[in-house]
């Protein structure tokens, strides 16, 4: 990435230009997991300590819930079908909406109140009166930035190329998330691999282990000791009865968007949603 982009985007994330698989309902005794492929590969982390603490969940007033990421000090990635209401086709306000930071049964780090939040440009489908199945990805503004002992994570171009010469170096993929099967724990698949990259980079398939919750979780890699968001899962595609995939949007899909709106910002190229 130029300086240019890595300038724009860096005042995009923390100066605050930006303003603004399903959702996890209560779980139901005896229901089974979707989305795990093959072999249950998760196990529960350290909600208390980096890089566990900068995700949590977003509670809705709905009674569901998804995972989101700190990704700047006052910026949360998640995936947009979490804020979108199916029964009256409508986003729900920012006031019905909160981050949990570092949740573990219950407790958390930081409850963190939504000012605003941002989405893509034209993911409504007004004729079939739906969400597209791409740019499905959101970035809420909290009221005030969050705890500094929680950091973010630090968002990756990440492109085929950048995987190819990622899997090269022996580095495999880390998925975290807050599963509906296990909703109070945060439960992380290291270890996992992508499968396709596809819409010029922007989405790929992957088999980390995710379920419902787990929408708007982060996929990462570990590079010199540092963690890396390098896409967000957002949906689980099943090809037949048994195969199933995970969709994410790319670190590079949410890099172009995110300078899209701060390329194009004063010609309303984002969807902003706020409390006014």
């Amino acid at each position: 990435m130029n300086r240019a982009r890595v300038a724009a985007l860096a005042a995009l994330l923390w100066v605050g230009q930006i303003t603004v698989s399903g959702a996890a309902e209560p779980r139901q005794p005896g229901a089974s997991p979707s989305g795990i492929k093959g072999i249950d590969n998760r196990v529960v982390a350290d909600s208390a300590i980096a890089p566990w603490n900068a995700i949590g969940r977003i509670s809705t007033s709905t009674g569901s819930y998804c995972t989101g990421v700190l990704i700047a000090p006052d910026r949360v990635a998640t995936a947009a079908h979490c804020l979108w209401r199916e029964k009256t086709l409508r986003w729900l306000p920012v006031y019905e909406i909160s981050f949990l930071a570092g949740y573990r049964d219950g407790k958390y780090k930081e409850r963190a109140a939504i000012a605003s939040y941002f989405l893509p440009n034209g993911i409504v489908d007004q004729q079939k009166r739906g969400l597209r199945k791409t740019g499905d990805w959101a970035i809420l503004k909290l009221r005030k930035p969050i705890n500094a002992k929680i950091k973010p994570i630090p968002l990756a171009d990440f492109t085929q190329v950048f995987w190819k010469k990622t899997r090269r170096k022996g580095m495999s993929l880390i998925q975290a998330g807050y599963s509906y099967d296990q909703s109070e724990f945060l439960t992380q698949h290291a270890g996992c691999s992508i499968t396709l990259f596809y819409r010029d980079d922007a989405l790929m398939h992957h088999n980390c282990d995710a379920t419902r919750g787990d929408s708007g979780s982060p996929i990462m890699i570990k590079r010199r000791g540092k963690y890396r968001l390098v896409g967000l899962h957002v949906a689980t595609r099943r090809f037949g009865k048994t195969v199933t995939s995970g969709v994410a949007v790319t670190g590079h899909g949410l890099i172009k968007g995110l300078m899209s709106i701060c390329l194009l910002y004063t010609s309303d190229a984002a969807d902003e949603r706020s409390s006014v």
